[in-house]
């Protein structure tokens, strides 16, 4: 299946300009055939239907009232939606979510590893749709504390999204053990070096760890080695770049990736895809 024009695009220049944006009746995802990376924070709450994806290479499935916390900078592969599927999106970017975590830090440090979808009882479900709703209507106001306002919204809703997640018994990434931990802070430093370096040692580095022990802790807990998770999410942003923005070059775009020169880009990208990064770029012009 191929990319299409999802609500979420259409609504990229709102999110980045006010900081948020609430989408109602989402029945499907912006991306098939292809793992991609968002830079937003998601919440969504799943009315009805149900949704196959994967998470950082594990699978999930968020079903009928649920809610699913998309993290920004993982990677996210759907697979497929059932007929009946709909959902409201909760969108925070990157910039706004830096503003909330400084106004207002204790509910920011908690993250939920692989579990990203959590049954909520109707009374749950209904509490944090009131949330959405109050924070769309906030969003839309012209008013110099406008930001002020959405972001203790968002602090009250975060408040209410863990102690919720908490009652049902799910686990937060705080709660689960240290090689799980590990997992995170390695897709956590990806996310933020993956320009700077793709070698393993850089992250063993980061991690405080020696190459050896980090490698095979890695491979042992998701059955996938340290550079090839290194090289998916590379590979994953070449795609996006090369897919979403047909104005850079593959020069360009070699450059926005940290690579010495095209060639290079070229060679590695091929090394992983078995084409090049122009072949790439000309496959979807055609399949769009």
């Amino acid at each position: 299946m191929t990319t299409f024009k999802h609500p979420l695009a259409n609504m990229a220049e709102q999110i980045e300009r006010v900081g948020l944006a609430v989408l109602e009746n989402v029945t499907d995802m912006p991306v098939y055939g292809e793992p991609y990376i968002s830079p937003y924070l998601v919440i969504a709450l799943n009315h009805s239907g149900w949704l196959r994806a994967e998470y950082d290479m594990h699978p999930v499935e968020f079903r009928r009232h649920e809610t699913a916390i998309i993290f920004p900078n993982h990677i996210l592969y759907a697979h497929e939606v059932s007929p009946d599927y709909r959902a409201t999106l909760l969108v925070i970017s990157a910039r706004f979510l830096e503003y909330i975590k400084q106004m207002h830090p204790a509910h920011y440090h908690v993250e939920y590893h692989y579990n990203t979808s959590f049954k909520l009882n109707g009374f749950q479900f209904d509490s944090i749709y009131t949330c959405f709703r109050l924070l769309n209507s906030i969003s839309q106001l012209k008013h110099p504390k406008r930001d002020e306002l959405m972001a203790e919204q968002m602090d009250i809703l975060a408040d209410m999204t863990e102690t919720f997640i908490r009652e049902n018994g799910a686990m937060t990434l705080q709660d689960e053990q240290p090689v799980q931990q590990l997992l995170s802070r390695f897709h956590r430093a990806i996310a933020i070096h993956y320009r700077e370096s793709r070698e393993v040692r850089f992250y063993a580095e980061q991690l405080c760890l020696s190459p050896k022990y980090f490698g095979r802790v890695i491979r042992q807990t998701t059955g996938i080695g340290a550079g090839e998770w290194i090289a998916r999410y590379v590979i994953i942003q070449s795609k996006y770049l090369l897919r979403q923005h047909p104005e850079m070059t593959i020069q360009q775009i070699s450059d926005e990736l940290g690579f010495s020169d095209q060639t290079a880009f070229t060679r590695y990208f091929r090394t992983y895809t078995q084409i090049t990064p122009k072949e790439y770029r000309e496959l979807k012009k055609i399949e769009n």
